[in-house]
């Protein structure tokens, strides 16, 4: 995804804050049920991916996070595998974990 662009920005949204203000569950509950920063939480509301830790800590923090919420937790995983790319957790759909940081180095 192109640097300064967001999964929202490529796919809709998920309006997962809407959703959570919705089901009565606030930021600090899940904060405190699932131990995740509130930065990282916003990260998620948002589709803001790549602020997140990355590989399986990403998949993690999504499944909490529905989990906590009670959103649909395969949506959300959907969501995030097309917005990154990430089909596995840590591995890059169609390429190998080198490939991965080659790119992070050579941008």
């Amino acid at each position: 995804m192109p640097k300064g662009r967001t999964a929202s920005d490529v796919l809709p949204g998920l309006e997962l804050g809407k959703f959570r203000q919705n089901a009565g569950v606030s930021l600090e509950e899940i904060m405190e049920r699932t131990k995740l920063s509130r930065r990282f939480l916003e990260a998620i509301e948002t589709a803001r991916y790549g602020e997140l830790p990355g590989g399986v800590f990403d998949i993690n923090y999504l499944r909490q996070y529905a989990t906590a919420t009670g959103y649909d937790v395969n949506a959300l995983l959907e969501h995030y595998r097309r917005s990154t790319g990430v089909w596995n957790a840590g591995e890059p759909a169609g390429g190998r974990w080198w490939e991965r940081v080659w790119s992070l180095v050579a941008d």
